[in-house]
C-alpha cells in the first residue's frame, strides 16, 4: 500500500490503494493487481495471481484469442466469453444506487473459457483488483461498484494466457461534501487539504441544483467568470491533492456545480456557500478520476448561480499520467511555522521536506536565533544535504557548513569551520555545489558576487564530503576559475555549469554562456570508508552549448539534467535583481528554458519552455490577469528534475512568484511575516519523456500541494529518498538499496528479493530489456525502469 497522507477515515482505508493509483496488491489469491489499469504488471508477485504465471516473464502468448503451445492432446485455441463486457455504476450521495451489466443483470458476471468448442477449466484473475473480486477458479467477478476503469480478466492455462477486457462505468452524482471524501485534511501548515480554501460546501436547494444542471448562460467576459486556477492542459500525476479550484466573477455566486467527465466516469458535483470564489474538487472524485483514467482527457467543467441566475459554463481539459510522483523536494523556506527553535522577532528559517501528495512538510534542517540555516543541497540518491550556516547579525557571511546523512534522520556527517587543512577557506565552499550522485564530493560554484551575495570566492574545485578539502582535478584546476552553478549528469559522464571566468578557450563567457565538460571518475585503489566514490577525477572536452546574447541582463544558471541525461533545463535571466544575477530577489525577472543534449552529438537549439512559463509562441503572457501580476510569466526560477520519470512524464520542480489563483496574490516581491499568503512558492510542471528538438517539451504547471501558505518557499531540491536496507517495508524498488520491493513470506512488501525474469515499474535496471513490458513501450532510465507516455504501447 503507498503511503500517503491524503485519507484520514476508516471508510477511506478500504481503497488507499487505488485512490492513490499504481498501489501494489501482491499476487498469489488470484486477484492480484496494480491499482492504475496502464498495464499488468505490479510491484511484487504475479499478476496471475494462484496461477502463478508471469505475464512477461514466461513466454505465455496475451490476447483474447490465444493458441495453446502447451502440446496438451486436443487443445487448440482458448476463447473467453463474453468478450468485453462494459458494467454501469449509478452512484448518487455515497449511495450506489444501480448496476447495470451486459445482460441488464447486476454486480456479477461468470466469466467461461473454451478450446475448440469445449468448455475448460483456467485458473482466474484480474489485473485491477479494485474494480472487483474474479474467483480464481470459476471465473465469477463482482464489482465493488466504487471504481471506474478498463482491466484485463486473465485466463491461464499451463504457460497459455488469454485475456479480454472488463470496463466499468462510474456515473457520480454528490450534493454537498460527502462521506467519501477521502478524509480530506481540514488542518495542517499546508492549508485546507494542502491547497488552500475553506473545503467543500454544504448541499444545494433542488431547485438550485435543477438550475445548474439544466443550464447557464456564457459568460461575456472574462470578468463576469473566468478561470484563474489550474489552468488549461495541465498534466497531473496521480496520488496528489485534489486542486483547489479558482475563478474571478462579478456575480455573488451562492452555489456552484462541478462536472468531471472522461471516457469512463463522470462526476456531478453541488455546493452551497457565499460570495464563492474557489472550491476543492471532492478528494473521492478526484482519485478515482485519475484512477480510472485511460489517457484520454479529463473535462472539467464549472457553473455558478445566484439567487436568480446560472453563469456558465467555463470548461478546460486536463490531461492524466499514468503514475505517481517519487522522491522527496527539499526546499528553502521562510516564515515556517515549522521553525520552532527561532523566537518571536526573528525570520523564522528552515529547510523542509515535501512528498509530493503529502497534505503538509516536515522539517529537514532548522537554524537557531543566531544561525540561519537555509542555502542547501541535495545529492540525487537522496543521501546527502549540504548546508551553509548564517550568523546573525551579519547573514551576509557563511562561514560555517555541513553534510548531514538523510538516511539517518539528518545526522551530521561532517562539520566545515574556519580554514581547511588544504588553505582553502571553508566561507561558502558548499554552497550551490554539484554534488556527486552519491553526495561523497562536490564541485563548487564560484563567483563572488557574480551569482548571488552569498557566492563562494575561491576558484571552482572539487571538495571531499569526509574532510571538505580539494583534490586533484586534472583538466579543470588552474583553468577554469569559476563554474556557476555546477550539475553532473544523471549518469555522471558530463557537468553543465556557467563559464564565468578561465583561462580554457573558449573562454569564460562572463555569465551568460551554459557550458559542458566530459568527466571521467577514475576507480579509487581501495574501497575508502566515506571517501569518494572516484579516486581520479578528470575533465575534457569543454564545450559552449548556449550564450544569452544580452549583455545587460542575460545570465544564465541552476541547470538540471533530465533522468536520461539528453538534455537540460535551466534558469534564464530576464531582468538581474542588484542582490546576484542568479537571485530571485529584488525584482528579478527570469524563466525557464530547455535545451536537448543528445549523446555524442551536437547540442540542440535552446528554447524556452513556454507552456511552464505560461507564455504562447510570440512570447506574450496566457497566464490570468491579476492585479499586480503582469510579469508573472517573467518570474520562474531555480528548476530542478526528479531523478526518476513517472507516469509518462519527466517531473520539474521550480521557485515562481506567480499569483496563485485568487489564494496568493498580493507582492509578487513580498517577503511577508507569516500571517499571510504570499506568492513565493514551488510549482511542478510535466515534460515529455523524449522532447523533440526545437519543440518545448513542457506543459502547464500545477502548485505543489502541501506548502505553507504563508510561508516564501524557493531552491526546491528533487532526490530519490534514501534508500531501505533489505527486509524494510516498501512500495515500489527505487526505495530499497538492492533495487527490488518484493512480498515476504507473509505477502508484506518488502526490500529484497529479485525479479522473477524481469524488473517492475520503479525497479532497477541497467538496459532496457531488463524491464517487464519492454514490448510495450517501458524503458530503462537512470537505472529504474519507467512506463511509456500514455498511449504509447
Amino acid at each position: 500500500m503507498r503511503r500517503y497522507d491524503i485519507l484520514g477515515s476508516s471508510l477511506a482505508l478500504t481503497f488507499i490503494g487505488v485512490l492513490l493509483a499504481g498501489a501494489p496488491s501482491c499476487g498469489g489469491d488470484g486477484t492480484s493487481s496494480r491499482g492504475d489499469g496502464a498495464n499488468s504488471t505490479g510491484s511484487g508477485g504475479d499478476s496471475a495471481g494462484a496461477a502463478g504465471s508471469d505475464l512477461f516473464g514466461n513466454g505465455g502468448t496475451f490476447s483474447t484469442d490465444a493458441s495453446f503451445g502447451n502440446g496438451e492432446s486436443g487443445v487448440g485455441s482458448l476463447k473467453i466469453t463474453p468478450a468485453d463486457p462494459v458494467i454501469d455504476v449509478t452512484i448518487v450521495d455515497g449511495v450506489v444506487t444501480q448496476i447495470t451489466g451486459p445482460d441488464g443483470g447486476g454486480t456479477a458476471i461468470t466469466f467461461t473459457a473454451s478450446a475448440n468448442g469445449a468448455g475448460i477449466s483456467p485458473m482466474w484473475s484480474i489485473d485491477r483488483g479494485e474494480l472487483g473480486t474474479i474467483d480464481v477458479a470459476t471465473g465469477q467477478f463482482a464489482t465493488t461498484g466504487k471504481f471506474s476503469g478498463v482491466a484485463k480478466v486473465i485466463a491461464t492455462l499451463g504457460t497459455t494466457i488469454a485475456s479480454t477486457t472488463l470496463t466499468i462505468r462510474l456515473h457520480v452524482t454528490q450534493n454537498g461534501k460527502s462521506n467519501l471524501d477521502g478524509g480530506l485534511v481540514e488542518a495542517g501548515v499546508g492549508g485546507v487539504g494542502g491547497v488552500g480554501g475553506e473545503g467543500l460546501g454544504g448541499p444545494v436547494s433542488e431547485p438550485t441544483r435543477m438550475r445548474l444542471q439544466a443550464g447557464g448562460t456564457p459568460p461575456a467576459n472574462a470578468q463576469e467568470l473566468s478561470w484563474l486556477y489550474p489552468y488549461d492542459k495541465t498534466v497531473w500525476p496521480r496520488g496528489i491533492f485534489a486542486p483547489l479550484l479558482q475563478w474571478q466573477t462579478n456575480h455573488t455566486a451562492t452555489a456552484v456545480y462541478i462536472h468531471l467527465k472522461e471516457a469512463n466516469y463522470e462526476f456531478e458535483g453541488f455546493y452551497a456557500g457565499n460570495a464563492l470564489v474557489h472550491i476543492p474538487i471532492d478528494q473521492f472524485a478526484w482519485s478515482n478520476a485519475l484512477t480510472g483514467n485511460g489517457g484520454d482527457p479529463l473535462h472539467v467543467e464549472i457553473k455558478i448561480a445566484d439567487a436568480t441566475n446560472v453563469y456558465g459554463p467555463i470548461a478546460e481539459d486536463w490531461l492524466v499520467a499514468t503514475g505517481v510522483l517519487k522522491g522527496t523536494v527539499y526546499y528553502n523556506s521562510y516564515n515556517t511555522r515549522l521553525a520552532t527553535t527561532i523566537p518571536q522577532g526573528k525570520s523564522p528559517a528552515a529547510v523542509l521536506a515535501i512528498r509530493p501528495g503529502s497534505s503538509d512538510p516536515t522539517l529537514a534542517l532548522q537554524g537557531t536565533s543566531t544561525h540561519c540555516v537555509v542555502c542547501h543541497t541535495v545529492s540525487d540518491d537522496g543521501s546527502t544535504l549540504f548546508a551553509q550556516t548564517a550568523i546573525e547579525p551579519n547573514v551576509d557571511q557563511y562561514p560555517d557548513g555541513a553534510s548531514y546523512d538523510l538516511t539517518k534522520n539528518g545526522a551530521v556527517i561532517q562539520k566545515y569551520t574556519g580554514n581547511a587543512a588544504d588553505g582553502t577557506t571553508n566561507n561558502r565552499k558548499f554552497l550551490f555545489s554539484g554534488l556527486a550522485k552519491d553526495g561523497t564530493f562536490a564541485l563548487q560554484s564560484s563567483g563572488g558576487g557574480n551569482t548571488t551575495q552569498e557566492g563562494y570566492g575561491g576558484d571552482s574545485r572539487i571538495f571531499r564530503r569526509d574532510t571538505g578539502n580539494a583534490v586533484t582535478a586534472t583538466g579543470f584546476d588552474g583553468q577554469i576559475k569559476q563554474a556557476v552553478t555546477p550539475v553532473f549528469s544523471r549518469d555522471g559522464k558530463t557537468v553543465a555549469f556557467n563559464y564565468w571566468q578561465g583561462a580554457l578557450a573558449p573562454g569564460g563567457g562572463n555569465g551568460h554562456t551554459l557550458d559542458l565538460m566530459d568527466f571521467t571518475c577514475g576507480a579509487p585503489a581501495a574501497p575508502m570508508s566515506g571517501g569518494p566514490s572516484c579516486g581520479t577525477f578528470a575533465f575534457s572536452n569543454l564545450r559552449r552549448i548556449y550564450t544569452n546574447a544580452d549583455n545587460q541582463n542575460g545570465f544564465v544558471g541552476w541547470p538540471a539534467w533530465l533522468p536520461d541525461s539528453s538534455g537540460i533545463v535551466f534558469h534564464n535571466t530576464i531582468r538581474r535583481s542588484d542582490w546576484g544575477i542568479l537571485s530571485t530577489w529584488h525584482e528579478a525577472r527570469a524563466q525557464i528554458w530547455f535545451i536537448d543534449v543528445p549523446q555524442g552529438g551536437v547540442a540542440g537549439q535552446a528554447i524556452p519552455m513556454s507552456a511552464l512559463n505560461g507564455i504562447d509562441a510570440a512570447g506574450n503572457s496566457t497566464l490570468p490577469k491579476i492585479c499586480g501580476h503582469d510579469d508573472d510569466y517573467k518570474m520562474n526560477y531555480e528548476p530542478t528534475v526528479n531523478p526518476i520519470p513517472s507516469g509518462g512524464y519527466n517531473w520539474v520542480v521550480f521557485t515562481s512568484r506567480r499569483a496563485y489563483g485568487n489564494i496568493a496574490t498580493g507582492d509578487p516581491y513580498a517577503t511577508g511575516d507569516g500571517t499571510a499568503p504570499i506568492p513565493k512558492k514551488l510549482w511542478v510542471a510535466a515534460i515529455d519523456l523524449h522532447p523533440s528538438p526545437g519543440k518545448d517539451p513542457s506543459h502547464p504547471a500545477f502548485y505543489l500541494p502541501g506548502q505553507e501558505l504563508n510561508a516564501g518557499n524557493m531552491r526546491g531540491f528533487w532526490a530519490v529518498d534514501p534508500c531501505h536496507a533489505d527486509g524494510v517495508s516498501c512500495e515500489t524498488g527505487d526505495e530499497c538499496c538492492n533495487g527490488y520491493c518484493r512480498p515476504d513470506a507473509s505477502g508484506k512488501l518488502v526490500c529484497g528479493g529479485k525479479p522473477n525474469g524481469c524488473a517492475q515499474e520503479y525497479e532497477k535496471c541497467a538496459v532496457t530489456t531488463d524491464c517487464c513490458g519492454a514490448t510495450m513501450g517501458f524503458e530503462c532510465i537512470n537505472g529504474f525502469c519507467v512506463q511509456p507516455p500514455p498511449g504509447v504501447k
